[in-house]
């Protein structure tokens, strides 16, 4: 049959590596058109990838924890399916390497004398030579078997990878092989110290906690590493947040009437992206030489799911009419939560909008993720005491916003300049839905 690649599939519009998670076949096992076979991971979501023909799994060239790069074989597959033009646009297979050639003569066929030492001791008789010691056979971690994340996870654990049994094809170590030997490491009882007498530092010094298990199913830990990996990058930003009440009266009325039934998010995520429109610099992307403009404007919105905090992309909320954009917004929602991660969901933000309004937190800063310039923290919206122009005593609807803002890409009178753009277009409605 013939041999076909199954290469890493490019799950969204920026994915150029991804990272194999688990592997659903064996080599030997048969699949078919459709079935999840293995497990790959962006920086975004984890995605089962299916076979698109009939099969069977020949090899698995690429480990759980392997991280390659967009388009390259991932596996072999058998297959007498007829569509097999994948197959001329994937790399050819290594080939096997054509062995030296034999010697031409009569020794053809003679084994080989192995050599004598040389020097003074070749003549001696065998009863005064030096004994000689077998080399003892390698057990570096070097020489075993095992996937780059099993690896990583033993060197930090420090756990020889000889002594780990390998479950994976090709006696190969896997990462789940790494953690069931630490675990079982960690559950040995200490061997006894004698006793010491301690000294008053050792006294006062906190104890570290012992290795324990890891909290969350892999999904879920899959997920809290990826969130640090993007603010590990976040941090390296040099970033400022400004901070300032919109005020919402007039919106509240309209939302009695006119807007009834419009969630304060979906109006606020478009005064958000009238904003990012009418200040390109805030919606663009620092590249080391200056800003890159975007086009377009996409509004990553935070949503809280049992797995974590994920932020599906609105594409253009500010040229939608602000009923097709609640609509939206709600439908997002919903599917991130009942477990849908479309890659497609995830790509194209140029800013962020994060609402802990609900849960009752009136402020925060929300930090930026890259390469975004801008993210937009709301706090919850209610009536507050204020002073109006004549001095007297007023109520007022309104909502802390706070503007995080690449200090790369804008200033501080640029963050200010924005959020007084956001303000006018809260305060008069027609302005918003225009």
């Amino acid at each position: 049959m013939p041999r076909v690649p199954l290469n890493m599939p490019k799950m969204s519009m920026t994915m150029e590596f991804g990272t194999v998670v688990e592997w659903l076949a064996n080599p030997g096992d048969p699949i078919k058109n459709g079935d999840a076979v293995v497990v790959v991971t962006t920086d975004k979501v984890d995605m089962e990838v299916e076979a698109t023909f009939d099969g069977v799994l020949e090899e698995i060239v690429a480990g759980e924890g392997a991280e390659i790069p967009v388009g390259q074989p991932i596996a072999w597959v058998q297959t007498e399916a007829e569509d097999l033009l994948g197959d001329l646009f994937a790399p050819s297979a290594p080939e096997e390497p054509t062995p030296p050639p034999l010697p031409e003569g009569p020794a053809r066929n003679e084994p080989t004398p192995p050599p004598l030492p040389e020097g003074p001791a070749r003549n001696e008789p065998a009863s005064r030579r030096a004994p000689t010691t077998p080399a003892a056979p390698d057990t570096s971690d070097a020489s075993v078997r095992a996937v780059p994340l099993a690896r990583r996870i033993a060197a930090e654990a420090g756990l020889d990878l000889s002594t780990v049994t390998a479950t994976g094809p090709a006696r190969t170590i896997r990462a789940r092989d790494v953690r069931d030997a630490i675990a079982e490491r960690d559950s040995r009882p200490a061997p006894a110290q004698p006793a010491a007498a301690p000294t008053p530092a050792a006294v006062a010094a906190p104890v570290a906690p012992a290795t324990g298990e890891l909290l969350g199913d892999p999904g879920v830990r899959r997920l809290r590493v990826a969130t640090a990996n993007v603010m590990v990058a976040s941090a390296a930003i040099p970033q400022f947040t400004v901070f300032r009440a919109l005020d919402l009266g007039r919106l509240a009325r309209a939302r009695e009437v006119s807007l009834k039934g419009i969630s304060w998010t979906s109006i606020l995520v478009r005064a958000y992206a009238l904003v990012l429109r009418e200040f390109p610099q805030l919606n663009g992307y620092w590249v080391g030489q200056g800003v890159q403009a975007n086009s377009a404007v996409g509004v990553a919105l935070a949503v809280d799911t049992p797995r974590g905090l994920l932020a599906p992309v609105l594409a253009d909320p500010d040229r939608m009419t602000l009923r097709e954009l609640d609509r939206r917004v709600r439908e997002v929602a919903d599917a991130i939560k009942r477990g849908d991660t479309d890659p497609n969901l995830f790509s194209g933000g140029t800013g962020t909008v994060s609402n802990l309004g609900g849960m009752g937190v009136d402020r925060f800063n929300a930090l930026l993720t890259p390469p975004q310039a801008t993210a937009l923290s709301l706090g919850a919206v209610g009536r507050r005491p204020t002073v109006d122009a004549d001095g007297e005593l007023a109520v007022q609807i309104a909502c802390e916003a706070g503007l995080t803002v690449d200090h790369r890409v804008a200033d501080g009178a640029d963050a200010a300049r924005a959020l007084d753009a956001m303000q006018t277009y809260l305060a008069d409605p027609v302005l918003l839905l225009a």
